[in-house]
């Protein structure tokens, strides 16, 4: 154990004496230096700075609040220069106290050496700082980077600061700890601007949230999620799906400098995440979807039905009666129920209809299950899609998607002759029957033919009633000369 302790004393001895004849040419007062612990003692960490150069600093700017050293030997450390005097003395940040205060201040801010101090009340425009008994001013733009929401959340606090001024024998202390931060903040935006590039993922946390945007900090350098980025679900403010101080993976999607010559660095969150496409879609042709109008356009209007997924409802398909401005029928944000028409995964196109949708509900309605089969002699109910002077179109859902038949002139009943665009408008219920399929399957629907059909069953059932009338007429007369004998 002595043998031990004696090996100690001998190495700290060695240290403290190389470290007395470390050559000093090109350290200054101020500087930023990095080095490794090459020791720790009760006292003292001895640093080694490189080149033959040594440095200490007291354990005591190293202590956690247990009071246990929170460095280890072999850890690179960043550190300040506070004297050149008998070696090189270095800190984390000064500390001043004692009647040598003021000439310590003064030094501090000749050789921009930070100071320790503690945040001890609010007062008008700032804060008072204690500096070991020495009482300073912070104003309140200098205590963050960023605008001081909530002042008394300092109080309390230890933090390095730069001596900004010293007036009136000291009686009159400014100081800052932005200007460290931004000096910090600079040192490490020039580290991470050295590294990124467009593609590169990264890191980085929420620092403010906008109604166009989310700002990241990728470690002292910022950039802006636009809000089409943040996610391939449609969210009309980050605020639905981003909170600040959340840390998210990014990709850079470009970088360039404005017109003051500042770094722009665009991000996106989406571009890290399989779209639905990509996932693969849970709808197919002929499915009814609950989506919701994302746009509207002169030629139709765009449904959301997966997130990030639209589809197009052509003006053609938003209704049976004529449309000429979609705006008419819908607006943006609208809730709509759409009927897949098609789906093209190349060019990742969807097409829907609102009127198909509302043609299937209506045929569910109707009581109707399964599709009906394509026969002729079939009776159907169907929904007018438009008019020519030479016959009606008929739009027949049951049938499925799309399915119409044409009810020419000649097959209406002579009560719905005349003029068609009055006797049948857009969207009109009428009863039809399917007289004909030509081989291209274009199909013939006739009312006529259901007229007569009813009118030749009325004609029937007269007959029979007839027959029964007479049968009864005939038996009746035999009972009237029938004779019955008298009691």
């Amino acid at each position: 154990m002595l043998e031990r302790e004696t090996d100690e004393k001998t190495s700290f001895a060695e240290l403290f004496e190389a470290h007395s004849e470390t050559p000093r040419k090109g350290f200054f007062p101020g500087d930023t230096v990095s080095g490794v612990v090459v020791k720790i003692s009760k006292d003292t960490v001895f640093v080694d700075l490189g080149g033959k150069s040594e440095g200490v600093v007291g354990i005591e700017e190293f202590l956690d609040r247990d009071g246990n050293p929170a460095v280890r030997e072999g850890e690179r450390v960043d550190l300040r220069i506070a004297s050149t005097q008998d070696g090189i003395h270095l800190t984390k940040g000064m500390k001043v106290q004692g009647a040598e205060a003021i000439d310590l201040l003064r030094e501090a801010q000749q050789n921009q050496i930070p100071v320790e101090g503690r945040v001890a009340a609010i007062n008008k425009g700032g804060f008072e700082i204690d500096l070991s008994g020495v009482r300073a001013f912070c104003p309140i733009s200098q205590i963050d980077l960023r605008f001081c929401e909530k002042p008394e959340e300092h109080v309390g606090q230890r933090y390095p600061f730069r001596i900004m001024e010293i007036k009136e024998k000291a009686r009159n202390v400014v100081v800052s700890r932005r200007a460290l931060l931004q000096e910090e903040q600079d040192k490490r935006s020039k580290e991470t601007l050295a590294t990124l590039k467009p593609g590169l993922e990264v890191e980085g946390k929420i620092t403010k949230l906008t109604d166009f945007g989310a700002f990241a900090d990728l470690g002292g350098v910022e950039g802006m999620i636009h809000v089409s980025e943040i996610s391939h679900a449609r969210i009309s403010r980050p605020s639905e799906v981003l909170k600040s101080g959340q840390t998210v993976k990014v990709k850079v999607l470009k970088m360039e400098l404005d017109k003051e010559g500042r770094q722009r660095i665009a991000l996106s969150m989406k571009a890290l995440e399989p779209d639905a496409w990509e996932r693969g879609l849970e709808f197919k042709e002929g499915d009814i979807l609950r989506g919701k109008v994302s746009r509207v356009a002169d030629y139709g209007a765009f449904v959301e039905v997966a997130p990030g997924v639209d589809g197009l409802v052509h003006i053609s398909e938003m209704s049976y009666e004529r449309v000429t401005d979609p705006r008419t029928v819908v607006k943006e944000g609208d809730p709509v129920d759409v009927l897949v028409l098609g789906m093209d995964d190349r060019s990742r196109r969807i097409s829907l209809s609102i009127k198909e949708a509302a043609a299937k509900q209506w045929v569910a309605d109707q009581g109707g299950g399964e599709k009906t089969r394509l026969e002729v002699g079939q009776v159907l109910k169907g929904i007018v899609e438009n008019s020519k002077s030479y016959g009606v179109f008929v739009r027949l859902p049951q049938l499925g998607t799309g399915v119409r038949g044409l009810l020419p002139v000649e097959e209406l009943k002579d009560s719905e002759k005349g003029d068609l665009k009055k006797k049948f408008p857009q969207g009109k219920e009428v009863q039809v029957e399917i007289i004909a399929i030509d081989e291209e399957g274009r199909i013939r629907l006739s009312q006529r033919a259901i007229k007569e059909r009813e009118d030749r069953e009325d004609y029937e059932k007269f007959l029979e009633k007839q027959d029964r009338s007479e049968s009864l007429g005939t038996f009746g007369e035999l009972l009237k000369d029938l004779k019955l004998p008298k009691e």
